[in-house]
């Protein structure tokens, strides 16, 4: 738990799917593990879970799922373009970069290494990392006075912070899987524009800050 850190706004981030282009890595592994076609990473997911997407029983989905945990994959997922710099922009701008995954840190011992080594591969700079599918919850619990903004890719999650953290901005990266669920007001289209956007959640943060500071 980190402790200290008044006065400074904190952006968080998602990996899988935001900052790493997860979705086309792990079906180009499933198309060889399960050994069958696996559609497009670009068609459009019209809702569906994703083993429904896939066409494959969920328990095949899981064991395969596994598998890619197991074999150490994560590390060398694609990561997007734009990640490093937009860290370091963060960072230069005054703000902690929090990492938060569902990524099942007590289930595989391998977990947190492989999301460390990537991170440190792709030359991304943090300062804390959160696990599991509670992570925004955790975030809450943690340090809720201090999120400026987050980024996620799964609209589930991504609305679940909206919730959690109403005066913060919360962005949702533009995937085929999340379009046909609309919620075009906060998406960004990439890394870039996900950048601007946080950079000017993190200065109406300090001036909302400011203001109270002031006024205490």
């Amino acid at each position: 738990m980190r402790t200290n850190g008044y006065g400074k706004p904190i952006i968080a981030l998602d990996v899988d799917g935001t900052l790493g282009d997860y979705h086309s890595h792990f079906l180009n592994f499933a198309a060889n593990w399960i050994g069958k076609p696996m559609p497009h990473p670009e068609d459009i997911n019209p809702g569906l879970r994703l083993h429904q997407f896939m066409g494959v029983p969920l328990r095949t989905y899981r064991e395969c799922k596994l598998a890619y945990r197991q074999g150490g994959l994560k590390r060398w997922m694609p990561c997007y373009e734009g990640a490093s710099e937009m860290t370091r922009a963060l960072r230069r701008a005054g703000s902690e970069v929090w990492i938060c995954t569902t990524r099942p840190y007590l289930r595989l011992d391998n977990i947190d290494p492989d999301t460390r080594e990537w991170l440190r591969r792709n030359d991304l700079v943090y300062d804390a990392v959160l696990y599991g599918d509670d992570k925004y919850r955790e975030l809450k619990r943690q340090v809720k006075p201090r999120v400026a903004g987050v980024l996620e890719d799964l609209t589930e999650l991504w609305l679940e912070a909206r919730r959690l953290f109403p005066d913060a901005v919360v962005c949702l990266r533009d995937q085929p899987y999340n379009r046909p669920l609309g919620h075009l007001e906060d998406r960004v289209k990439d890394l870039k524009q996900a950048q601007e956007v946080l950079l000017a959640a993190v200065d109406e943060w300090r001036a909302s800050w400011n203001e109270k500071e002031s006024l205490s």
